[in-house]
């Protein structure tokens, strides 16, 4: 079975110990996806993930070392730092999606089909604006003041969520991407 991985932020350039082929790389015609950042991570960064408020872009994707959907996917939950139940796949023999209500079944079906892969499994975290400020209580982001919260980030954590955002792949070209770039002039870098 062979099983493709989805990607369109850090496990780009930091996949750690996911079990992918180095040799294959990561290919930047994956499906046309909604991604945005829009979640903040527990360290603080805004990261990416897949919204009906993003902007329609290419994935990229690789190959798992993987042959079944099991460990393929408990492979990526472990790099993710997750349960299983936030890792997206899809089965195309049996044409079964889990989550079964995952919006974009048309974007992967249409993807895949062409594909010489039987599997494709992705990260399936949703957007997220709470968080743990530094006395430890719980603040909420405001969704419309991405540009603003990253502008209060201090010390590591800035740094953290800078390199985040500079890191992703360039054709992951979203609207909050090129107001970044616009107002932070966090440009970019490979």
């Amino acid at each position: 079975m062979r099983i493709a991985i989805l990607a369109w932020g850090s496990l780009v350039w930091q996949p750690k110990e996911l079990g992918c082929n180095k040799s294959f790389g990561w290919k930047p015609d994956g499906p046309i996806l909604p991604i945005e950042f829009a979640r903040i991570s527990k360290d603080g960064r805004l990261t990416l993930v897949i919204t009906s408020n993003g902007t329609k872009v290419p994935t990229l994707y690789t190959l798992s070392d993987y042959m079944t959907i099991d460990k393929a996917v408990s492979d990526l939950a472990v790099r993710e730092g997750s349960g299983r139940n936030s890792i997206g796949w899809y089965e195309k023999l049996k044409d079964e999606f889990f989550p079964k209500g995952f919006v974009y079944q048309d974007e992967i079906r249409e993807w895949i089909k062409d594909k010489d892969f039987d599997v494709v499994i992705w990260t399936n975290l949703g957007e997220k604006w709470e968080r743990k400020n530094d006395k430890g209580k719980n603040e909420i982001i405001n969704p419309n003041d991405r540009i603003g919260y990253l502008r209060k980030l201090k010390g590591p954590i800035s740094t953290s969520a800078e390199q985040y955002i500079r890191k992703a792949p360039k054709q992951i070209n979203t609207k909050y991407r090129e107001k970044i770039e616009k107002e932070l002039e966090w440009f970019p870098i490979e």
